[in-house]
């Protein structure tokens, strides 16, 4: 998923898949140059990552033989960021790049990606998830295009599942609700003999993987126009309030609150927690992880709605790129239909074209949990993902993990909570 702040490592997430990409057709705008255009494309992954750009790059040039594109790879996110970081200062940065949405605002602000709103096809936003075309805008203008996501939804033990005698919903809108979620997590430790009900992934810099909950409850961090901080609103203090519950009525762990270290999908492998909030990319970990133990996927709980987390990557073109127009060609050829349905079967992710997310994709590893992170995905709030994407978010991210930890290890209350945050977000939003 994500790292906000922009420095911190993101190791390789996935195993190898051994799926491949097809060479799609791309718009073919690129083959009318006849000059030789060479073009560095700046990106981090695992190999299976690294084996689906390499198609894509040899299905674009196989395309546009004029045009070669070096493949520059990293081991981490925040590799990648502080390597460009650098080269941008130099003026002589990387014409594309892969980047995390959440790093978006930062980039644009700063002028160091260009606004391709002018150089896109019309409509081609309506063919997103509105979340995601939400993601790559800064003051309604695009600097980057979607490629793919990653979201959140909630593992489940299905031998303690069966001795409780709870079955999964099987229908997005049957999700259970928060008072059914923690009655289902009561049952986990007094009929299934799980020593604690559940956990949630937001340790280490992920306290934003609490926003999903403050939008099932109908609340927002921020108002409608990102003006001024909404988290002392009674549907805030009520998120606030429930998930502080899940500590002192000792139904997570008490070692899975944000500032730890605690891998939390370990304490699923082990029968630690009989159900798991986190992502699809720990797909292949579970599957190798537990070999004699059966585990299914469900969707996140609600309260008044539905929402889920905003993970996953898009491609930019830098300010330092002499070759614009071929640059913006190729991430059209990147993200388009076909070549994004191959990319995130190659390398599983999820799409975040409209029609992928309309339609089962034949993934090689567990299709039937990444059809659920699939329909779990068009939850994520267009709101949501305006607000994580703000150029300064990550001050925010910083004060609500350290104020929610507050909140979940020592008792501090959702008032003071809310109140501390919402100073920090004042100070954020007027510089």
């Amino acid at each position: 998923m994500t790292n906000l702040n922009g420095t911190g490592t993101v190791f390789s997430r996935r195993h190898i898949l051994g799926a491949g990409l097809a060479l799609s057709v791309g718009s073919g705008r690129a083959a009318r140059a006849q000059a030789p255009v060479s073009l560095n494309f700046a990106v981090w992954g695992n190999r299976a990552e690294e084996d689906a750009f390499r198609r894509l790059i040899a299905g674009y040039t196989a395309q546009n033989p004029h045009v070669s594109i070096r493949l520059e790879l990293s081991g981490s996110s925040g590799q990648l960021y502080q390597q460009v970081d650098t080269r941008l200062a130099g003026r002589q940065a990387p014409d594309l790049v892969r980047i995390q949405y959440q790093q978006v605002g930062r980039y644009a602000k700063a002028g160091a990606i260009v606004d391709l709103s002018g150089h896109l096809d019309g409509g081609l936003a309506a063919q997103f998830a509105p979340a995601l075309w939400k993601a790559v805008t800064y003051r309604d203008k695009a600097f980057a295009i979607p490629h793919h996501t990653d979201t959140l939804a909630v593992y489940c033990n299905m031998e303690m599942f069966r001795r409780a005698g709870i079955e999964l919903p099987r229908r997005l809108e049957d999700s259970w609700r928060w008072e059914e979620f923690i009655r289902i997590a009561r049952m986990l430790k007094d009929k299934a003999g799980a020593p604690f009900g559940f956990a949630c992934a937001w340790q280490n810099t992920a306290a934003y993987r609490f926003l999903p909950f403050l939008y099932q409850n109908g609340g927002k961090l921020l108002d409608e126009q990102l003006l001024q901080p909404q988290l002392s609103s009674k549907e805030g203090l009520e998120a606030i309030a429930w998930a502080q519950s899940w500590f002192t009525d000792k139904l997570v762990p008490p070692t899975t609150s944000i500032k730890t270290n605690e891998q939390t999908q370990n304490l699923f492998a082990n029968g630690t927690i009989g159900m798991l909030v986190h992502g699809d990319w720990q797909i292949p970990f579970l599957q190798d992880a537990m070999k004699q133990a059966e585990w299914q996927v469900t969707y996140m709980p609600r309260s008044v709605s539905m929402a889920s987390d905003l993970g996953g990557n898009c491609l930019a073109v830098t300010r330092d790129s002499k070759n614009r127009d071929v640059a913006i060609d190729f991430l059209r050829y990147a993200t388009n239909e076909a070549n994004m349905r191959d990319f995130c079967i190659a390398a599983g992710f999820l799409p975040v074209r409209r029609s992928l997310m309309e339609t089962k994709l034949d993934y090689p590893l567990r299709p039937d949990a990444m059809q659920v992170f699939v329909e779990q995905s068009r939850t994520i709030p267009d709101h949501l993902a305006a607000t994580v994407t703000l150029p300064d978010f990550s001050r925010i991210n910083t004060k609500l993990g350290e104020q929610l930890d507050l909140a979940f290890t020592s008792g501090q209350s959702p008032k003071d909570t809310a109140e501390n945050v919402e100073g920090t977000i004042r100070s954020v939003l007027k510089s």
